[in-house]
């Protein structure tokens, strides 16, 4: 599985703008090929963080999703923000729930 996790550091002017094009675009990142889930939060500490997160089954789906998907409403979004976003793809091997040992 690929996460990809983009924090979002957005002035008070453009909050609202930014949140209406992420609400927007969640449904239909969600119904492209390979989408395990696709959420976006905001930090209860600084409501000026937004996180937007994605996981995609296989790098093929995701590299499709960077090329023709609704990621370029993405770009489009965060090219608004005085500041690059942060953007990190991380590659996961195995994951576990709560029901795994902790030792």
């Amino acid at each position: 599985m690929i996460d990809v996790s983009i924090t979002l550091k957005v002035p008070p002017e453009k909050r609202k703008e930014i949140l209406q094009t992420l609400r927007a675009v969640l449904g239909p990142i969600r119904q492209e090929r390979g989408c395990v889930s696709c959420h976006c939060y905001i930090d209860i500490e600084a409501d000026n963080r937004i996180f937007f997160r994605e996981e995609w089954k296989i790098s093929e789906d995701l590299d499709t999703h960077l090329q023709f998907g609704h990621f370029g409403v993405l770009l489009g979004a965060m090219k608004l923000l005085p500041q690059e976003p942060e953007i990190r793809v991380n590659t996961v091997s195995s994951t576990a729930g709560a029901e795994t040992p902790t030792r």
